[in-house]
């Protein structure tokens, strides 16, 4: 709604409920604030409020108690601008970066060894040797454009996967999701007892 209504909004500190109440004379708001929320816009309609006359149930609100709401009601308008806008510019951020992203291609290249299909259980028979495993993501963490850590589960266990560089920024990494079923190339490393095996793709 609009300050274009003209229909008077009805507040009121004791019956009012800013949650539930639309703003009439028998469903008041509890706060002026809820009632220049309703309006939108100025020029506001007609505020009532509680009347301090002994019979009398509303009473039209003083320009000093509305200035006082106004101002609240203006930097409240302020803070919603400025969130939307940066909103806006992350969104125009990240439609670029899917867009730069397409432009990136990965090939395996064939001058390494041809990597062997594995279960993530038997990755300790084959450190230091270029594999592929099929899995799903489990867990995604990203650092920064140029690194990313994946956890990969496939049923037998669970491994550690490090990203770097361009693999972090091709549009299916951009895009991936946890429980997304990948495809891993890479070597592994052994690390140091009680950590995770981990595998460097490549």
């Amino acid at each position: 709604m609009s300050g274009e209504n003209n229909a008077p909004i009805y507040t009121s500190d004791s019956r009012g409920d800013d949650a539930t109440g639309d703003g009439t004379e028998e469903k008041p708001f509890k706060t002026i604030l809820q009632a220049m929320r309703k309006a939108g816009s100025e020029p506001f309609p007609v505020i009532y409020v509680d009347s301090k006359e002994e019979g009398k149930k509303y009473e039209v609100v003083a320009k000093a108690q509305l200035k006082k709401q106004q101002k609240i009601w203006v930097r409240e308008c302020y803070k919603l601008a400025d969130g939307q806008k940066r909103e806006d510019e992350d969104t125009e951020k990240r439609l670029k970066n899917l867009e730069e992203a397409k432009l990136i291609v990965i090939e395996e290249d064939k001058s390494l060894s041809e990597a062997k299909k594995i279960k993530i259980h038997d990755g300790h028979k084959f450190r230091n040797q270029r594999v592929k495993i099929y899995g799903w993501a489990h867990r995604i963490r990203r650092q920064g454009k140029h690194l990313m850590f994946i956890t990969l589960r496939d049923g037998t266990g669970f491994l550690q996967s490090v990203l770097n560089d361009k693999l972090c920024q091709t549009y299916n990494a951009v895009l991936l999701q946890t429980e997304s079923s990948i495809i891993l190339y890479g070597t592994l490393k052994e690390l140091p007892e009680g950590k995770t095996v981990s595998i460097v793709c490549l």
